[in-house]
């Protein structure tokens, strides 16, 4: 670990908080937020930090150093990062880093950083704009305050923010990977044959791809296996049924595809913490 905060000290500042306990279980909170106008020594390395860092460039450039790949962060760049892991960030010494950022932490803090790493992360996918700023400084303005409201304010800004930055990389991600026809082709035949048992070996003979081919970029193009893929639409046909009729458990079975209504069964119960009949009667009200 070594930590070089050499910066203009009359510009910059920094400021600490204090969550409740509550806070801290239940939402996601602040532990420091700062503004920092560099000068060419500024240079922090470290790793196994219990936080996570949302940095934005304002002016300058500066350079994070992060699971093995260097990144460039000019004016409008952000990055989020898990400081558990070894990072380093710095100031180019001929072109001054200012930034803004935010040492955060929390409940699903570690979720969404993962997921958002996961879709190619470290950098945010666009320039940052002015909202997100916005949104910054009014969290600094809530720490100040420190009233009731301040952190249950700064929860729904901080998610708000990270939202923003996910949905970026969503599009970004998507963009880089235009879907093929046959994996649109495949979606739809899961989705109109629910009933019908169906393998892999008859998508693969239906779409003329082979199964380990079909297998591997169907889950690329959609983040899920064909089998999880059909099995979400299973669930979420059989939980409509539970939820709005009568109709018994094999009739049900019967309609979503399942093998057997043990199978099906056993499976709703992994998925949902509760037996069909448990789950049609929390909703439907009724003995």
């Amino acid at each position: 670990m070594k930590i070089v905060e050499d910066l203009d000290r009359l510009r910059s500042s920094s400021m600490g908080t204090a969550p409740t306990s509550f806070v801290k279980s239940s939402l996601l909170y602040v532990q420091f937020i700062g503004h920092y106008y560099t000068r060419p020594g500024y240079s922090i390395e470290r790793d196994d930090l219990d936080s996570f860092l949302l940095l934005v460039t304002i002016r300058g450039k500066g350079y994070l150093h992060y699971q093995g790949t260097r990144h460039e962060l000019e004016q409008g760049k952000a990055f989020l990062i898990d400081c558990k892991q070894y990072h380093l960030y710095h100031t180019d010494p001929e072109d001054l880093w200012e930034f803004v950022w935010i040492h955060f932490n929390g409940n699903t803090a570690q979720d969404y950083v993962d997921y958002f790493l996961k879709l190619g992360g470290p950098l945010a996918a666009e320039s940052v704009n002015d909202d997100l700023l916005l949104d910054i400084q009014r969290v600094k303005e809530l720490q100040k305050q420190r009233d009731e409201r301040s952190d249950l304010l700064t929860s729904s800004i901080l998610v708000r923010l990270i939202t923003e930055i996910l949905q970026s990389a969503l599009q970004d991600h998507r963009n880089d990977k235009q879907i093929p026809p046959y994996i649109t082709g495949i979606k739809q035949a899961l989705g109109d044959r629910l009933q019908r048992s169906i393998s892999l070996d008859d998508l693969s003979k239906e779409f003329a791809v082979s199964k380990y081919h079909l297998s591997r970029e169907f889950k690329k193009y959609t983040g899920y296996s064909p089998y999880v893929y059909l099995l979400n639409l299973r669930m979420i046909a059989a939980k409509e049924l539970l939820k709005t009729t009568d109709l018994t458990i094999e009739e049900i079975t019967r309609r979503t595809g399942f093998t057997n209504a043990t199978h099906f069964i056993h499976t709703f119960k992994i998925r949902e913490n509760a037996t069909p009949l448990k789950f049609r009667k929390n909703w439907q009200g009724k003995p």
